[in-house]
């Protein structure tokens, strides 16, 4: 009745129609041709196996590479929900395994249904009926057990972990639940099956890069791998705490290492990155090493971890920004302002010398910008092809205060970046970035900015919801002018090709030199550098706060004539801004407002224009490049009332003289003629009927 029977002596015998439930008694027993006598039409089949046959039967076709992969192609079923892969034992017949719902091994005194039987509608059927059965050797047949017991062992831990292995986490948990298997004691073996099913089961196509991660892990010192206490962090942001706990409890309790412990029970080890200030008020950095620097009451120590109170501190094992070294002491450094230009300098070329000083103050505001919490500028480099944007960011992240460096960062991982190693933050050819990671450094150039995210949309209360900070220092380059909500929060750098020579490369050991010293600085004057925000006056309250940070800086570390290069430039740049303004849609339609009102005397401080006059005199009467709604957008934009004039169905804005003065100022508008009229009253004038819109 079948194929199968061509090459080896296999028992078939009748199972109930479209039922998996055998039909007769002693099926188990009975020889080979009594049950072929209780065969009738409609009866589905059942294959009674037998020595030297053996059955791999899968439950979710997901899996099927830990299979295929790993083992001889071979004949196939299609089940409902999987396969039947047929193997035959070549010198070690297998025991049977039905310790996992995911896939069990079907040996002597087993039976599967054999095609074409029909069960629930499904009709089983093989893939390749030609495939000839492909025989496992012991060594085959050992690996293969040992797969399905670590299945069975993990089924429950690697089911949780598949419906929350998504994209956007799932680098972050393949990492740490690599290193919490480790640590929990499993070989490598059972890892890498452990992995590979989560993996298979949740659709990752990285899987060749989670499994090589996995090999890494292994490689590695147990005490260079981060492992429970970051898998918790990670499972909390992703489904809340809860539930994170729920997962955690399906691993294995990790070992003790070197007296202390991971897990639910003492979760005594914290990974620290510097810039944190103790409970006894110790200061703590991350130095080369990486180990722990303690700073506290003008003198500091180093460490290779830090107890207080009951918390084992430690650097993390993978740190992805330079480090400092430890410094030789903390006192005056008076040529660290010119030594710190001379380094940017040499290796960064720019046709305006006050550029340097700018630069030199925002490494140093890099070191005390979260100690000011209040708000930070941004530093742009803007420029075309090859015009030095890449190597600003070189120097700068050479010298800055835990500088991370990215490329077409993700939404989600610039926030989290920002929360976990709160870093001064160089992003290289932001002109890709989306609207969301726009959304994420609007918001981070002042102290507070947070993005909120639920977690776990089933929780309850505050567990289901997570807030991570925003606010970081940052240099980024572009080729084209940013968005507005990011260009104006930046201080410019406009980059063209080098016109003098420059270093090729980094000069990486001064690099450490000078961060070193940097840190020395930080640590010395931490709590105590002060920005009022008024250093660099501007009618541009914006450009005002953006410059101010960097002239104190300047004013601090590097005295009178560094604070005087930053004012320069900052005024540089106020003038750009007024002579971008002065050409832009706001100057124009305020250009006509003035001339309206300088066309005769004025008897009220808050004179009322007509949309549709502006808009006539905009279009100078034949161009219809200007719409009313247009004009009517930028004026209520601008902060002028809206007033509808009687009985015409017109409209108009009321003019606040006081409030366009100070436009006029800004737009680089003349004003004298009107100024004129509005010095002179006029009781003659009349004012139209109006009523609030």
């Amino acid at each position: 009745m079948s194929q199968l029977n061509e090459c080896l002596p296999f028992v078939e015998f009748p199972l109930k129609p479209n039922s998996k439930e055998p039909k007769v008694a002693g099926w188990n027993t009975r020889a080979p041709d009594d049950l072929m006598q209780e065969f009738v039409e409609g009866d589905n089949i059942g294959l009674r196996i037998e020595p030297p046959l053996f059955v791999v039967d899968m439950d979710d076709r997901r899996l099927a590479a830990l299979i295929e992969e790993d083992f001889p192609k071979t004949l196939k079923v299609v089940t409902r929900r999987g396969f039947h892969y047929y193997f035959v034992a070549s010198n070690s017949y297998p025991q049977t395994s039905k310790q996992s719902g995911l896939i069990q091994l079907l040996s002597k005194g087993c039976y599967v249904v054999k095609p074409p039987s029909k069960v629930d509608g499904h009709e089983y059927s093989y893939l390749d009926p030609n495939t000839p059965i492909a025989a496992l050797d012991g060594k085959a047949i050992e690996k293969l057990e040992r797969t399905l017991r670590a299945l069975g062992k993990y089924e429950n831990l690697i089911r949780g972990f598949a419906a929350f292995w998504t994209e956007g986490h799932r680098h972050n948990l393949s990492l740490w639940l690599n290193g919490a298997l480790r640590k929990a004691g499993l070989e490598r073996f059972e890892a890498a099956v452990v992995i590979k099913s989560i993996c298979l089961l949740a659709d990752d196509d990285e899987l060749r890069d989670r499994l090589e991660a996995l090999k890494t892990t292994y490689e590695k010192d147990i005490e260079e791998i981060a492992g429970w206490s970051r898998l918790e962090t990670e499972l909390q942001a992703i489904v809340g705490v809860d539930r994170a706990r729920e997962l955690l409890s399906l691993l294995p309790k990790p070992k003790k290492n070197e007296g202390h412990a991971e897990g639910p029970d003492k979760p005594r080890s914290r990974y620290i990155v510097g810039g944190e200030v103790l409970d006894d008020s110790s200061l703590v950095e991350v130095v080369e090493g990486p180990r722990l620097l303690v700073y506290k009451d003008g003198k500091f120590e180093v460490h290779e971890s830090l107890e207080v109170d009951g918390v084992v501190y430690r650097p993390p094992p993978h740190i992805p920004f330079p480090l400092p070294g430890a410094p030789a002491g903390i006192g005056d450094d008076v040529s660290l302002w010119a030594e710190t230009k001379s380094f940017i300098k040499a290796h960064f070329f720019h046709l305006d010398d006050d550029v340097y000083d700018v630069l030199t103050a925002a490494v140093a505001w890099s070191y005390f910008y979260r100690d000011v919490k209040a708000s930070t500028p941004y530093i742009l480099f803007l420029g075309p092809w090859r015009s030095g944007k890449s190597r600003g960011l070189e120097v700068m992240e050479a010298l800055a205060y835990r500088a991370i460096r990215v490329v077409d960062p993700s939404e989600a991982s610039l926030f989290r970046c920002i929360e976990n190693f709160k870093p001064t933050l160089f992003i290289d050819e932001s002109q890709i970035i989306d609207p969301a990671v726009r959304a994420v450094l609007a918001s981070g150039y002042r102290f507070g900015g947070k993005v909120m995210r639920v977690v776990d949309p089933e929780a309850e209360g505050f567990d289901g919801i997570k807030f991570f900070n925003t606010y970081a220092f940052v240099v980024y380059a572009s080729r084209e002018e940013p968005p507005a909500d990011i260009f104006s929060r930046s201080l410019t750098i406009h980059c063209e090709k080098n016109l003098a020579p420059v270093r090729k490369t980094i000069d990486s050991d001064r690099a450490v030199e000078l961060r070193t010293r940097w840190l020395a600085q930080r640590l010395r004057f931490h709590g105590s550098i002060k920005v009022g925000f008024d250093e660099f006056e501007s009618d541009d309250s914006r450009l005002q706060e953006i410059v101010s940070p960097l002239k104190a800086m300047a004013m601090f570390f590097g005295g009178p004539e560094a604070a005087a290069a930053v004012e320069r430039y900052g005024r540089k740049v106020e003038g750009e801004i007024k002579a971008m303004e002065s050409v832009g849609p706001e100057a124009e339609v305020l250009s006509v407002v003035v001339e309206i009102l300088g066309e005769g005397p004025l008897s009220t401080d808050s004179p009322i224009v007509s949309v549709a006059d502006i808009t006539r005199r905009l279009n100078d009467g034949g161009s219809s490049v200007w719409k009313p709604e247009g004009v009517g957008k930028i004026l209520s934009r601008l902060g002028f009332e809206k007033v509808r004039l009687g009985g015409r169905g017109l409209r108009g804005y009321k003019v606040d003289l006081d409030r366009l003065k100070r436009y006029a100022l800004r737009y680089n508008i003349p004003t004298d003629r009107w100024q004129v009229h509005f010095d002179r009253t006029c009781q003659t004038c009349q004012t139209p009927e109006i009523s609030a819109i």
